[in-house]
């Protein structure tokens, strides 16, 4: 049976071959290993070349997880069910294991709001535009610039290396972000750069293909500074806007590792679930692999109970950034809380929201099909 504002989001591949034959074989999978061993082999025929794909990387994901003894299923169990979770449900494959679906039956499993049904929703709400302004980190900054409390600067081509250079010499220590980027990846920060070294200028820039954002280091507050002083450790809120109302139904404390600058799951980093109506943490911090920490691994600071500085702060700058733009209905805020107070990081049009259900296993898909509801209804 098909969801309800089920939609596959042209902005990714597609996962689900929506089909009559298709629906009536999930179905009859919910209930029955063998019919889900149908439905496997459905796509294994039909999609073939999308299946073969995917192999390498579920095979890789069953081996991060391989000391996972709370999984009882052995690796041909696995890839059944993961295909069968990913077709059926839209779970990616880290999905899969951060909200235990081999534990879980259909009715539990459907809860969750998954990453590729994420990508319909944010689709559905969302005007056109708003995926393209999200992506593009320098028009992003255009259109935010009095949240962001720092200075950015875009560099589009080797012809750019002068304006490259002016701004190193105002900022010598700066971070470098490619335009395009997301989950931290290719971000790296740089100190005590001399302006006037073309060469180390024109390497950094060949490193991101000369398509890149500079941006001032950000100057963290000791509050969040103390969980792990090497990351800019960032909440996550995510919005919902129908009317000018601005619902924040999810939120997340995200804190980088080790000796990693960044605090994306995906690189490393720690998340945990906080009370979007007072601002503490209400779980154990989370890596992207589901290991539960009562204590920050560097810090040892307690995740539950740790508070939020300036909540209430925090929340008026988050919807202040959610009615900016017209058509931003369903968007994922990061911020920091800097010595200027809070600021705007970036905003996501399709922020992963594993760090609202992974830590307590609370799904949030019923809460968000409720604002579906109630935008259509002001809509209509």
């Amino acid at each position: 049976m098909k969801e309800k504002y089920f939609t596959i989001a042209k902005s990714i591949s597609r996962w689900k071959i929506d089909s009559p034959l298709e629906n009536w074989l999930a179905q009859r999978a919910d209930h029955s290993d063998w019919w889900k061993s149908l439905y496997v082999l459905y796509y294994r025929l039909l999609d073939t070349a999308y299946y073969r794909k995917g192999l390498p990387l579920m095979n890789r994901e069953i081996a991060k997880h391989a000391d996972n003894k709370e999984c009882r299923l052995n690796k041909k169990q696995l890839r059944k069910d993961m295909t069968y979770s990913l077709h059926r449900f839209g779970a990616t494959f880290e999905d899969y294991f951060l909200y235990r679906f081999y534990e879980r039956n259909a009715e539990e499993r459907v809860q969750f709001n998954t990453l590729k049904m994420q990508y319909g929703y944010c689709e559905l709400v969302n005007s056109p535009n708003i995926r393209q302004l999200f992506e593009d980190k320098g028009a992003c900054y255009k259109t935010f610039q009095r949240f962001y409390k720092r200075d950015l600067m875009e560099i589009n081509g080797e012809s750019d290396i002068e304006t490259f250079r002016e701004f190193v010499k105002k900022h010598p220590s700066f971070i470098c972000k490619p335009t395009q980027g997301h989950s931290g990846q290719g971000i790296r920060i740089y100190h005590d750069i001399r302006h006037e070294d073309s060469d180390t200028l024109a390497a950094i820039a060949r490193n991101v293909n000369w398509k890149f954002v500079v941006e001032e280091l950000i100057s963290q507050a000791d509050e969040m500074k103390k969980l792990h002083p090497e990351s800019i450790n960032t909440l996550r809120l995510a919005t919902f806007t129908v009317n000018g109302n601005v619902t924040i139904f999810g939120a997340s404390l995200r804190t980088g590792q080790g000796t990693s600058n960044v605090d994306n799951a995906g690189t490393g980093g720690v998340y945990a679930t906080v009370d979007e109506q007072n601002g503490t943490v209400i779980s154990d911090g989370c890596d992207d692999t589901g290991r539960l920490y009562t204590k920050h691994p560097d810090s040892q600071i307690m995740f539950r109970g740790f508070t939020i500085p300036q909540w209430e702060k925090a929340v008026e700058l988050t919807k202040e950034m959610a009615l900016t733009v017209e058509g931003a209905i369903m968007i994922a805020w990061d911020l920091a809380f800097s010595t200027k107070g809070w600021l705007m990081i970036e905003g996501n049009d399709v922020g992963g929201h594993h760090s609202f259900q992974a830590p307590l296993q609370r799904p949030i898909k019923p809460r968000i099909i409720n604002l579906i509801d109630e935008y259509y209804k002001y809509i209509s």
